[in-house]
Parts: C-alpha cells; sequence; structure tokens
C-alpha cells in the first residue's frame, strides 16, 4: 500500500537567501589520481551520474531553500525520453517551458537504462510543470522515470539510478526548513481535486522509506 497523503502547508513568499555553494566535484579517476591523490577522503564512485550530469547539476545556480519536495513520477508510457517529452509537453500541452520535470531516467528503450537526462528547467533553475499546483511546481524538484507502471516495475537500474540522482541533489540543494529535502511520489501530492495513481500501482512504494 502506498503511504498516506501529505499535507503541504504554504508559508508564504521566502526572502533571498542567497545561492547555495556547490559540492566540490567527484575526484577524476586514474593511475596518477589514485598514485597521488589525497587518501583522507572516502571517494564516491557513481555508477549512473556521469561526469557531465554531475557538472550539469553542480553548475545551476541553486537559491539557497527554493527547492523544498522531490517529486517522483512514471511517465505512463512504455518508451520515451527527454527529447519525446520535450516535444509532447511543448507542442501537445502547448507548455511555454517544454518539458515539464526537471530529471528524466531511461528505461533502455529510448534512452540507456539507468541514464539520467538533465531538463532546462534545471538548469534555468525554474519552476516544474510536473503537479497540478502553481505553488507545489515552484518548490517541487520533478524527476521522471520512462515506464508505465501500472502495468510493469521500473529497473532496478532506474531505481538505483533515481536514488543517486536524489542523494546528490539532496547534497547540492541544501537543507529544506533544517531536514534533508523530502522525497515523495506523485499520488501524494498532487491536491485531491486533481487525483493520480502516478507513479501507478505497481510502483514499489516502499523504496521511498530509504529516504526517510
Amino acid at each position: 500500500m502506498p503511504p498516506a497523503d501529505i499535507t503541504v502547508q504554504k508559508s508564504g513568499l521566502q526572502e533571498d537567501q542567497g545561492f547555495e555553494p556547490p559540492p566540490p566535484p567527484p575526484p577524476r579517476r586514474g593511475f596518477w589520481s589514485s598514485l597521488f591523490g589525497r587518501r583522507s577522503a572516502p571517494t564516491v564512485n557513481y555508477r549512473y551520474l556521469s561526469r557531465g550530469v554531475i557538472e550539469a547539476i553542480r553548475n545551476a545556480p541553486v537559491q539557497r531553500g527554493r527547492w523544498k519536495f522531490i517529486v517522483v513520477h512514471n511517465s505512463g508510457t512504455r518508451q520515451g525520453n527527454a527529447r519525446a517529452f520535450d516535444y509532447y509537453h511543448r507542442n501537445v500541452r502547448r507548455m511555454q517551458n517544454g518539458l515539464a520535470y526537471h530529471f528524466v531516467i531511461g528505461n533502455g528503450t529510448s534512452s540507456g537504462d539507468g541514464e539520467v537526462e538533465i531538463g532546462s528547467r534545471w538548469r534555468r533553475q525554474i519552476n516544474g510543470g510536473h503537479v497540478h499546483s502553481d505553488y507545489l511546481n515552484n518548490i517541487a524538484l520533478g524527476i521522471c522515470l520512462v515506464g508505465d507502471f501500472n502495468r510493469t516495475q521500473p529497473t532496478a537500474a532506474q531505481l538505483d539510478a533515481c536514488e543517486e540522482l536524489i542523494r546528490y541533489l539532496r547534497i547540492r540543494c541544501g537543507k529544506a526548513d533544517g531536514r534533508d529535502i523530502p522525497v515523495r511520489p506523485h499520488r501524494e501530492v498532487n491536491p485531491p481535486r486533481w487525483s493520480t495513481d502516478c507513479p501507478g500501482d505497481a510502483f514499489p512504494y516502499v523504496w521511498f522509506r530509504r529516504f526517510n
């Protein structure tokens, strides 16, 4: 059974608190770095976050305290990627900023299994279009896993990639009201008037407990 719905309370306009400094880049792996690199600090090895993805996350001008939720979606389609969804959102849904999500994670059809794609909304640090609430779209990052999870479950690579991405975003974006940014399925945060089953009835909701 999915977790119970949550209540989101509006706290008014946030004061400009400056920008969140990016974490240092992970050390480059190689012979010379392993031979002469510092050994005092533990090295985090990312399997799914490429150096290009990490740099794009680091380089975005993240305002301190801006992002207060991370919301996980399914695409509701058996295949797709960021480019396909951007075309649909821009030309069919008529969304001016295109791709509604900040990140898309492939399932091996139109992009790699576990491949993380970054949307322009993250690079530009603008609101999402993934929740039926203007207020929530302004404070919630959206991650879309490609797939129809009413029919099948996400792949192991998708879940692992999503976990890597979420943990790095929590580092990059800093705390939300003094705690790690909460991670929620779409169905928990969408207003009751527009209820949704996203990310699908077959999604393994116990997976969200690792972020508590």
